[in-house]
């Protein structure tokens, strides 16, 4: 790994919540700028906000836009990112941002794909190393080790994973995960002054996961190729469990219904 005295410069492209929060993260390793559509009243120690055409002249160039988004943003800096950069993509999917990266960028442009498995709200709960899916898509200038080195300093666990293999195991680990918590959402779940632990790990599931913008649970959902199976089995194991209720519903007509049979009795 490069030596202290030298710190490769990083671009954060997308100032959103996770941009903001990898900029502070990379800042401890990387001089690093970022650039956003808006200006950022108040930005991390150690981070600039630069313009998009200064920050592609980066050593690493760090995505952190939507999902959706990545076409037009790739489209957009093509032509202006360092001949010799290395292009990383952070998207919680990887089947899709790598075909678009691998597509869109010069050939001459390294390309690593990575998926950051913490977010702002996880990585402060977590005692242990962050899991850090990584991918070197193209390594032809040899920054790949030297990129995984500096993030396993900031006490990231590298794991490398195909992108095919990524979204596969995804579509459950973490796919599955943001269902519940908007389903659980949806149901307007409130806190209980007689929750048990398992209820209020509940209400953490949803808090963590509807913290995240909406954009990225339907980017989830729709770009990786295995979720549709995945909330396929999610329904039927639903009509599987109610199914073993059967027919003995105590109370088929509402609350009242039971305290009416108990005042016959």
């Amino acid at each position: 790994m490069s030596s202290e005295t030298h710190r490769p410069t990083a671009a954060v492209i997308g100032l959103g919540r996770f941009g903001l929060f990898w900029a502070e993260t990379l800042s401890r390793q990387f001089s690093v700028v970022g650039t956003s559509r808006r200006t950022i009243a108040s930005l991390p120690a150690g981070v600039r906000q630069v313009p998009e055409a200064e920050a592609v002249q980066a050593d690493f160039v760090f995505l952190t836009v939507a999902i959706s988004a990545m076409p037009e943003v790739l489209d957009r800096i093509a032509d202006r990112v360092r001949p010799d950069a290395t292009v990383i993509d952070t998207c919680s999917v990887k089947v899709f941002p790598v075909r678009e990266m691998a597509a869109r960028l010069p050939s001459s442009v390294d390309i690593v794909a990575s998926h950051p498995m913490f977010g702002p709200d996880s990585a402060r709960e977590r005692r242990d190393a962050l899991p850090m899916i990584t991918w070197p898509v193209r390594d032809a200038h040899g920054r790949y080790r030297e990129l995984t080195e500096r993030m396993a300093a900031l006490n990231m666990r590298i794991v490398e994973m195909s992108p095919d293999e990524h979204d596969r195991e995804a579509a459950f680990s973490q796919g599955v995960t943001h269902l519940v918590g908007r389903l659980l959402r949806e149901m307007d779940l409130k806190p209980s002054d007689i929750a048990t632990l398992g209820y209020t790990r509940l209400l953490q599931v949803m808090e963590q996961t509807c913290n995240d913008p909406i954009e990225l649970f339907q980017d989830l959902q729709r770009f990786n190729p295995y979720t549709r199976d995945m909330r396929r089995r999610f329904a039927e194991a639903l009509e599987r469990t109610e199914a073993l209720l059967g027919d003995r519903d105590l109370d088929r007509d509402g609350p009242g219904n039971l305290d009416h049979r108990r005042s016959q009795r």
